[in-house]
């Protein structure tokens, strides 16, 4: 998972990946951060240059491409990240079976490609697990956001 929003022209956010892929090819903005899913097939293309990816780690799509943090921004790394929820009550025999359901799907020669072509990596973990990941991304971004003054609109 590579990249992370919002992405700001003028101090505004856009609304999602491609109005601002289209000012990006029409020189309205130099510059962005977005996802190698919303990307890919432009750079293949020739159309944009990618830069740097902001995992901490290579992306499968782009591995020639550096880290930001290999670039010269030390310890930098934002990802953006997908989770499977159901609603708060549901029994937990069935979040369980949900669970093995979706790790068994993730480990299909499929989706395994899919995820590559994407620029994905899934990892798959019991309920608890992602609980923890959300609760510290929550309060890591939490500090970004309180630091930077950003308010809701």
């Amino acid at each position: 998972m590579n990249g992370l929003g919002p992405i700001w022209k003028a101090n505004m956010p856009y609304k999602g990946a491609a109005p601002a892929i289209s000012d990006l090819l029409g020189n309205q903005i130099q510059v962005m951060f977005t996802t190698v899913a919303s990307c890919a097939a432009l750079v293949e293309a020739g159309q944009l240059r990618a830069i740097a990816v902001t995992s901490a780690e290579r992306s499968t799509a782009f591995p020639q491409l550096p880290t930001v943090s290999e670039a010269g921004v030390s310890g930098y790394a934002a990802e953006s990240w997908y989770g499977l929820y159901a609603p708060a009550n549901t029994p937990p025999e069935i979040i369980d079976r949900l669970n093995r359901s979706a790790a068994k799907a993730a480990q299909s020669e499929a989706f395994k490609k899919l995820s590559i072509n994407e620029g994905l990596v899934m990892i798959t973990a019991p309920p608890a697990e992602l609980d923890r990941y959300f609760a510290g991304e929550e309060t890591r971004w939490r500090k970004v956001i309180l630091d930077a003054g950003i308010k809701a609109e």
